[in-house]
This record gives C-alpha cells, structure tokens and sequence, in this order.
C-alpha cells in the first residue's frame, strides 16, 4: 500500500495530461441515467471483529442458529438506473440486501433463499414492505450510491463533474496504457489531505472488465488507514432491466397513502 501512496503521489505532482478515450462511453452511459450494471467484489469491506461468522437475527426476519453469514465471502451486486426510478441490490449467494425508489419513494427489503427454493423477502415484515419518502436532498448533498461503499466510489470517479455531488470526490486521469496480457487500462487518482488514492478501469477491447481501487493515508487521528478493492464487472450496458424496477411478487406493498 506504501509503494501506491508514493505513486499516486509522484503522479499528482507531475500532472500528466493523458486523454482518456474508453472510459468516457461509460461516463455517457452514467451520466445518462440509464443503465444495469452487476458485478462481483472480490474485496468485500474487512471484518470489524476476529469472528468468521456473525449470527444475522432480529429485523431481518431470519431464525437465530440457521442462518450463519460468512462475511468474508465476495460480494455481488446488481445496478439499475432508468430516470428517476432506481434499483440497487448487494449481498451474497443467499442474501442480499435491497433497495428500490420508484415514484418518489424507497423500499428497503432483504432477500435470501428460501427452504424451498427461491427467494423470500423481508422488508418490516417477511413478505411486507413500507416506503420512505425519498430524500432529494440528501441525494443531492452527497450524490447516489451504487451498492457497496467501494463499488459507489469507483462508478462516481467516472461521473462527469458536472455531474456530480457537492461531496463528490473529483478524480483525475494520471496514465493509460497497456498491460504484458494485452488489456488496456486508464489509471485516476486523488490526494485529500494525507491520503491518495488510486483507480485503475480495465479493458478488453472497449469492453470495462476489471477494476482496482487503492488508498492509503492517515485520519485526523494520525492513524494509518489503507483500503483495497478488486471488482470484475459482469455487465454494464445503457439498457435498464425494467423487471427489477418493481417490487417482487414475494413482497406486499404496505404503505398508506
């Protein structure tokens, strides 16, 4: 992590002018505001305790002792922008977590596999669901997420800057080239304060395969803090899948207007 803080940083204070060229059909189809995107996180965000296992009970409607969650498995997510209506989903191969705004609102709900096959889902409920209102403002203070914190980052580095958020870090192309194997990659970074960090977009052809995330640096403690990602995108095209812009037929809409 050492050798990425020196050099993004030796790259930030040389300011490269490199043109990106394959990212940009991406950056078109983000800041369109229709797309699916699904994808894998190798890298999914470190256990805060030594436990391999954690017991998920309580509101997600799950029996305690039957439902062990192994935190250190990759994580998978799904994407769906079409307008004003969005759809985002991350978890594992038998439980995810969910959320769709549709029609100025939010639905929050879990799926996992079901005994008999499927998926089930709980939203206040099993079965049941409540929306929110959803909240523009906070939207537009800190941008909208796509899945996991990690994944957010790298699809919001892509965004236009006209694009994005108040909060929004604003990235820049450092280098492009081509990799022993063949691929070709455009590199962005950034420096906030005492920490860089570093995204690299990887092609085959023009199609976006993989993507790293590094950074390294301190927090206002003065502690080193250091953070890694490895996504494969399994698919990212300007088609939504409508199917995933409503609820599933295993929810019930509960909501009183």
């Amino acid at each position: 992590m050492k050798k990425i803080f020196l050099l993004v940083t030796a790259l930030l204070i040389l300011s490269a002018q490199v043109e990106a060229a394959k990212i940009d059909a991406y950056q078109k189809i983000l800041d369109g505001g229709q797309y699916t995107i699904r994808y894998e996180n190798f890298t999914p965000v470190p256990r805060i305790t030594n436990r391999n296992v954690v017991e998920l009970y309580g509101k997600n409607g799950l029996a305690v002792g039957t439902n062990n969650f192994f935190l250190n498995r990759p994580l998978s997510g799904v994407i769906v922008g079409d307008g004003d209506n969005r759809y985002e989903e991350v978890g594992y191969k038998d439980f995810f977590q969910c959320r769709l705004v549709k029609g100025g609102e939010n639905f929050i709900f879990t799926k996992y596999t079901s005994k008999r096959g499927g998926f089930e889902y709980f939203g206040d409920k099993k079965g049941k669901v409540t929306a929110n209102p959803r909240n523009y403002l906070v939207e537009l203070l800190s941008g909208i997420t796509f899945g996991d914190v990690n994944f957010t980052e790298m699809m919001t580095a892509i965004i236009s800057d006209a694009k994005k958020s108040s909060s929004q870090r604003k990235y820049k192309l450092m280098a492009s080239g081509t990799t022993p194997d063949g691929l070709s990659y455009e590199d962005f970074a950034i420096r906030d304060g005492e920490t860089v960090s570093a995204i690299r977009y990887q092609f085959d052809g023009d199609e976006l395969k993989k993507i790293f995330f590094a950074s390294y640096g301190r927090n206002e403690f003065g502690e080193l803090r250091a953070r890694r990602c490895l996504v494969k995108i399994l698919e990212f095209s300007a088609t939504p899948d409508r199917n995933l812009l409503s609820l599933p037929s295993g929810l019930v809409d509960t909501t009183k207007r």
